[in-house]
């Protein structure tokens, strides 16, 4: 144990060139001479990867830092992080989240009601929320901190050893490289170094020692990725702060004017007019077949006009708003009204509240007395007159019936008028008689009643459900999106080659190596080998087929 933290400190001298090596270094920095003979011979194309340089949670492991930096870089782990945030994202997919559930719901009663037992498990186990939970944030950001870490650790001894590159190397170097070859005059050097730069590589010169290199782009090309997976990561933790992302529904009834939420008071919208729409069976369209074999309503097209207010008085604590109109707009689907940094998306609609129910009045014979009544179910009134000697009177109402109390009080489960029950009184000057009506059904409550109340028709409350969104994490996101797919084409297209020829002595040798496209990188050679009348590129991997 004590040797391993002795070699973590060690700097490695060449015995070939003697420059001072980092502790942990494969290769010489200067002459590229493998300084450990024992390293793994199967391991060439890794150790080339960094050119010998050390990776530092390879070397260092000694300091709590260095446990934990090693834990981040690593690939395993990192691969179970993202294994992990896979089985919970699909978790989140098995039953809708809880943003998808009706609205005004209760979510706990929604899910045990329509997924039985496995659907009250999954709402107390969280998973009903399941991307917004502070444990999925947290693995997002253990996965940003090992992509960081994981960089770090392997492109700063990149960048060293592409930064210092020489072009002397050992001869060692030479015969290690899968692509080499030695030829016993040295006259057409410079010509082979010529044809070279031809073809856009870069040179680097120490006496009669080359340097050609070109794509090196393609050696950033993961980091690159990375960079954009850490921008996009980063961008879609930020919605879980407040402010960066909002999606809230806004309810409004025909002529309603409601507070636009999340914005203080500052903006308010009226719900002016809503249109529904629907497909005409006798359209034209080539959808006609189609429509006549569907009995439901097929909808069209449906959008709400607004008017957008700005409330004067907003940052005055307690004063009622001052609502300035600052337009007007039709809001259709995928067609939304844009201010600030928000969008106002037409996403339903709601006509299941009843707003008006209109009733007549009876005699024994089924004789109609009077006019019709009609009750507005939001504010209904105390009386109604029927004829001249005939008053109808509300004694009891509920908007949402739910039973009858032991005092004889109508009980309402909500205050929403889905289903209405009454207790009207006909007054008729000389007797007065009761009567509980409810949705398809009429009770009388006093003995021997002369009048019935009958059912005539009901009006709906058509309510716009809008939805408010606003989303800062956006660009970040796109921008994170778009460095990925730079880096993943600039790692997947971009080759790095790199050719070094040693030109001093009585024999040129030649060695190539590149991070992939080795048939490429070869033809390219051959045919400056060509021009020169000199033999192809040994192929050691090719000569290896061969022989097994």
């Amino acid at each position: 144990m004590q040797d391993k933290k002795n070699s973590e400190n060690k700097e490695i001298i060449c015995s070939h060139c003697g420059h001072v090596n980092p502790p942990g270094t494969q290769l010489c920095q200067s002459c590229g001479k493998m300084i450990n003979e024992n390293y793994d011979k199967k391991k060439i194309k890794d150790l080339m990867r960094y050119d010998g340089s050390a990776v530092r949670s390879k070397v260092k492991s000694k300091s709590i830092f260095d446990k934990i930096w090693n834990f981040f870089t690593s690939i395993k782990v990192g691969v179970a992080i993202i294994a992990i945030i896979a089985i919970a994202a699909a978790i989140g997919t098995i039953l809708p989240q809880e943003y998808f559930i009706p609205l005004g719901a209760d979510p706990l009663e929604h899910y045990t009601e329509r997924y039985g037992t496995f659907g009250m498990l999954y709402y107390k186990l969280g998973f009903t929320e399941l991307y917004s939970s502070w444990w999925f944030v947290l693995l997002n950001g253990m996965l940003a901190l090992s992509i960081i870490a994981a960089s770090v650790d392997r492109g700063v001894p990149l960048y060293k050893s592409l930064k210092n590159q020489r072009a002397k190397k050992h001869d060692s170097f030479f015969r290690r490289q899968r692509l080499n070859n030695t030829y016993s005059s040295t006259e057409q050097t410079e010509s082979v170094v010529k044809g070279l730069q031809d073809k856009k590589y870069k040179l680097k010169q120490d006496g009669n020692h080359y340097l050609l290199e070109k794509g090196r782009l393609s050696r950033w090309g993961p980091y690159i990725n990375h960079t954009g997976l850490i921008i996009l990561l980063v961008g879609s933790m930020l919605r879980f702060f407040p402010g960066v992302y909002i999606d809230e529904v806004i309810y409004a009834q025909e002529g309603e004017t409601v507070s636009v939420p999340t914005t203080d008071g500052k903006y308010y919208v009226k719900n002016e007019a809503f249109t529904l729409d629907t497909y005409d069976e006798d359209s034209g369209t080539v959808f006609d077949e189609s429509l006549q074999q569907n009995k439901e309503m097929t909808i069209s097209n449906f959008q709400t006009d607004i008017s957008f207010y700005e409330n004067k008085s907003a940052d005055v604590i307690g004063s009622k708003p001052d609502l300035e109109k600052i337009d007007d707009y039709s809001i259709r689907v995928n067609h939304p009204y844009v201010f600030e940094d928000y969008q106002l998306y037409q996403s339903s609609y709601d006509n299941s509240q009843l707003k008006s129910m209109t009733f007549r009045l009876e005699d024994k014979d089924g004789n109609t007395i009077g006019e019709n009544f009609e009750v507005n179910l939001d504010e209904p009134a105390d009386t109604y007159e029927i004829s001249e000697d005939i008053n109808i009177n509300m004694r009891a109402y509920a908007p949402d019936f739910l039973e009858i109390d032991e005092n004889g009080t109508l009980l309402s489960e909500t205050p929403v008028p889905s289903n209405p029950a009454f207790v009207f009184e006909v007054d008729n000057g000389e007797k007065k008689e009761l009567s509980l009506l409810q949705i398809m059904n009429s009770t009388d409550i006093s003995e021997g009643n002369e009048y019935k109340i009958k059912f005539v028709e009901a009006e709906e409350h058509v309510a716009t459900v809008l939805t408010l969104k606003k989303d800062l994490s956006m660009p970040i996101i796109a921008t994170g999106f778009v460095i990925f797919l730079i880096g993943l084409f600039i790692g997947s297209y971009i080759n790095h080659r790199r050719i070094w020829i040693n030109g001093d002595g009585d024999s040129m040798s030649i060695a190539a190596h590149t991070n992939k496209n080795y048939y490429g990188l070869k033809k390219e050679i051959n045919s400056v080998l060509e021009a020169n009348n000199l033999d192809h590129m040994n192929d050691k991997e090719e000569q290896d087929k061969s022989k097994g």
